[in-house]
């Protein structure tokens, strides 16, 4: 019997499809923010869309150590990985114990599953197939943790690539104020 890893997913998002498309949004200090909404004035702007990975690039040091990011759909809240320095479409999921990531988020990455610990998940939709993996890096905003746990999905996850759970949100303080989250570096 495979090992059973300790990964509860909440997967709301998986119930709705189709283009969204967000904003990243810099401010004059450097901060980052994202949201459905168009940038205020003076913020430098990038439109995201689901459909097309975002551009890799650097974002440079984050003003303070924080990453604000704005809800959408269902009050979730969406960011850009940057994961073994490929880009891709996160979810952040406070209730998730490892990221996951979909398989064919994982090929993008190139991460190699051959030598992984493969196991069982508990998730909001039952039990699915898993690879347990270490990730060389996981970056958001700036702020990149190295060797981070994560478990390869056996499905694909829906609109995102990545659900970012605690094995990489634990280097961070987060906080949750109406509709805005906070990240700062521990």
């Amino acid at each position: 019997m495979p090992r059973v890893l300790n990964l509860l997913l909440v997967l709301p998002a998986l119930c709705w499809a189709g283009t969204y498309d967000y904003y990243e949004c810099v401010d004059a200090n450097g901060g980052i923010s994202y949201s459905v909404e168009r940038c205020g004035r003076g913020n430098k702007q990038r439109r995201i869309a689901d459909e097309t990975p975002p551009e890799s690039r650097s974002l440079g040091p984050v003003a303070g150590g924080l990453i604000r990011l704005q809800s959408g759909p269902g009050g979730h809240f969406y960011t850009t990985a940057v994961i073994n320095g490929t880009p891709m479409r996160a979810l952040v999921d406070t209730g998730a114990s490892d990221v996951a990531i979909s398989p064919s988020a994982a090929r993008r990455a190139r991460i190699d599953t051959r030598h992984g610990v493969q196991g069982i998940s508990q998730t909001a939709n039952g039990t699915t197939p898993v690879t347990g993996v270490v990730l060389q890096s996981v970056e958001v905003g700036g702020a990149a943790v190295r060797q981070v746990r994560a478990s390869v999905l056996s499905q694909e996850l829906g609109s995102e690539d990545v659900l970012l759970g605690m094995s990489f949100l634990r280097h961070f303080e987060v906080s949750t104020d109406g509709g805005l989250m906070t990240l700062r570096r521990k």
